[in-house]
């Protein structure tokens, strides 16, 4: 029940409009928006089905290039996996707590965002990690390699 009430506030708030922006060195940015299942295309939704069968509480967001991300329980793990419009899968992620990250990962997580407490960790399919933290109201992300590198760092918008 209590497992039940929590997926149901999680879809809920993800069902809102979003979006995120991406901070980085070059200079790129990019945005999400949430969608209803409906409208992502059938070979998607068809090839998350097929690449993870019994996959459940599945979300998806629209990317800016018009394709498209999911996020959906499967084999007792929460997972993040891409798709384009024609159903070809181009990333994957598990998404995990701190125990199983890398201590050179948190290390350098921690010596960059002293104070920031990470809600999830995603390990993704190219082997680097990705954090999620809040500062107030403020949705961020910051990647890092498998070897402490700090990749990428996100802010929602």
């Amino acid at each position: 029940m209590k497992n039940t009430i929590l997926a149901s506030a999680v879809a809920l708030l993800l069902l809102t409009s979003c979006s995120k922006s991406a901070i980085d060195d070059n200079g790129g940015a990019g945005s999400a928006q949430v969608v209803a299942a409906t409208a992502v295309p059938q070979s998607a939704r068809t090839a998350l089905a097929t690449n993870f069968p019994g996959a459940s509480e599945i979300e998806w967001q629209r990317n800016s290039s018009s394709s498209f991300t999911s996020q959906f329980n499967h084999n007792s793990q929460r997972h993040s996996a891409g798709f384009d419009d024609s159903g070809h899968q181009s990333s994957h992620s598990i998404i995990c707590l701190d125990a199983a990250v890398p201590q050179v990962v948190l290390d350098a997580f921690r010596q960059r965002f002293a104070t920031d407490n990470v809600y999830e960790w995603k390990l993704r399919n190219d082997g680097t990690w990705k954090a999620h933290f809040m500062r107030g109201a403020i949705k961020y992300e910051a990647t890092y390699s498998a070897t402490g590198t700090l990749i990428k760092f996100e802010q929602a918008s």
